[in-house]
């Protein structure tokens, strides 16, 4: 929970939208926020809020905000 608690943090930040009006089908489709420049600021403040990189191919993977939550836990141990 701690991961989702987080990465909603940085999302709400990044994307100006609520906290609570994020949910696992969150995505660039739903979030008009959610554009290409705003993709790259949420994996470079992901990767830096818990310490992991991202592929470019793991990058491109995400469609949802349930993908982002699945991809920081398989980076971390």
């Amino acid at each position: 929970m701690e991961t989702e608690s987080t990465l909603k943090k940085i999302f709400s930040s990044v994307l100006g939208i609520s906290e609570t009006a994020i949910t696992g089908t969150t995505s660039p489709a739903n979030t008009p926020s959610w554009d290409s420049m705003n993709a790259i600021v949420l994996i470079t403040e992901i990767e830096k809020a818990f310490g992991v990189r991202f592929s470019y191919d793991e990058a491109m993977g995400v469609k949802t905000f349930a993908d982002v939550i699945a991809l920081v836990q398989s980076k971390r141990p």
